[in-house]
This record gives structure tokens, sequence and C-alpha cells, in this order.
């Protein structure tokens, strides 16, 4: 479903150029840096009918259902972008962002494991989506001078990666003490509202500077084995089913933004 979601992104922004022969083009390159919002991983399905689940239906010994809770916390990634301006007010853009950067630490909260139990693993993200602006200025009737304040809104395809989960049990005897889960891809939509200003610098280049809501859809772990590892030794290798989490961010927003035509 995503492919056929970028697929029509790029042509519907295609379309959109070839049909505005009078409106301007230009490319847009920067730099974005997000800080994550809280973050939990449960079961995907705690009651599985195939195989275990790595948390199951109970609560830990802190009240809540077992799972691992943190945040992704804060990145930076490369955004490139391709916009056309549909008349005065409204622009609309077919963005890129490589997002390398985040990193989920947590603490889960297993039964009879002890207080501190660490998550973690890294994420890569990649995103293909599809923005719309508003130029708030000539909505508005008035001449921001130097200055082009915008609210914008898009809606992606994205492709989160995590790296191996780690869940460390430093409390029990056994150690080193872990388990480890396999890691994985998943497909998801996400969407974004952004307020943000472009600063002009000549005729033709602007510098963006902006701020955006992200959700990115859930990050996923696979179904697949994950190894226990007790004293240093692996003692079992089980298959669970899938595990997730959503990811939110907040963002900012760096570019240089240059006018073809």
């Amino acid at each position: 479903m995503q492919k056929a979601i970028v697929g029509l992104a790029v042509i519907t922004g295609l379309t959109l150029g070839a049909g505005a022969a009078e409106a301007s083009q230009y490319l847009r390159i920067g730099a974005v840096w997000e800080d994550s919002r809280s973050a939990t991983f449960l079961d995907r399905n705690c009651e599985p009918t195939e195989r275990a689940a790595l948390f199951g239906c109970d609560d830990g010994d802190d009240g809540l259902p077992i799972g691992a809770r943190g945040d992704f916390g804060r990145g930076t990634g490369a955004q490139l972008g391709w916009g056309v301006h549909l008349g005065e007010m409204w622009r609309t853009e077919l963005e890129l962002t490589y997002q390398p950067g985040l990193e989920f630490q947590g603490n889960s909260n297993f039964i009879d494991t002890g207080e501190m139990q660490p998550a973690s693993g890294s994420l890569t993200q990649y995103r293909a989506g599809v923005n719309v602006y508003l130029d708030l200025a000539a909505a508005l009737a008035r001449d921001a001078g130097t200055f082009e304040p915008y609210l914008g809104a898009g809606a992606s395809a994205v492709r989160n990666r995590i790296s191996t989960m780690r869940y460390e049990f430093p409390e029990l005897e056994s150690q080193p003490a872990e388990t480890t889960v396999p890691g994985g891809s998943s497909n998801h939509l996400g969407w974004m509202v952004t307020l943000g200003t472009g600063i002009e610098l000549s005729p033709r280049n602007l510098i963006d500077i902006g701020i955006s809501w992200n959700d990115h859809g859930r990050v996923e772990t696979p179904v697949g084995e994950i190894d226990i590892i007790r004293s240093g030794e692996s003692v079992a290798q089980v298959e669970v089913e899938s595990t997730r989490s959503r990811l939110e961010t907040v963002g900012l927003m760096l570019s240089w933004r240059h006018y073809l035509r």
C-alpha cells in the first residue's frame, strides 16, 4: 500500500508541476531535528494463538501492563523537497526525509526482575510525502516584507527500521542477564502539521525555518525468535509475536529554498 501511495504522490506532484506552466517551482534542501514524545512498546496481540507473546496481558509489579516505556530521544535528519506554487496563497511539495538518529531508551516492568530493566534499540526512518502550504501574508492581504510566514500539513509513507531490541536485567543474580528481540522494518502512514516562515535572501533564494508536530506511525519488531541470556550464555530461544510502539515527535526544520524560475 505504501508503494502505491508514494507512486500516487509522485504522479500527483508531476501532474501539478506540468499543469502549472506559469507557477514558480523550487528545490528545497535542509535538515530536521526531532524530539520524540513518550513511547511504549506493547505486544501487537497479548493473547496470540500460534506463538508466545513477549509481554503478555498481565500487569507488572508497578501495576501497569507489562511493556517497555520510554522515548526515542532526539536526532537529526536530511530533507529534499520539490515544490510548485499554485497561485499566490498555496504551494505543494514532494518531500523525502532520511532520519537515522533516533534511539529508543526506556525501562520495562517484567514481574520479579527488579525495578531497573533497561530497554533499548536504534531506529532508522525513511519518509516520502506530499505537503501543502498556505502563505499567511497572501491569505491576509498583508505585506510581510522579507518574511513569508506559512501554515502547512502533509501526509507521508513511512518506513521505520528498528535494530535488535535489548532488554537488560541488572538486578538478577545470573549476570549478565538480558533478552534480545530481533529487529525489523515496517511501513506506515504518517502525517504532520507545521508553522514556519521563509526569509528572503534574494528573489530566487530563501531560508526556511519551521516547527512541526509529526506522527510517524508505529515502530514494530517482527515475529521471530528472542534469545534469553543468563550468566552471559543463551539458555533459550523462543518464537514470539511482534511488538510495537507509536512514534510521535516535535521537529525543527532549517533549509534552503531555491526557485528554478
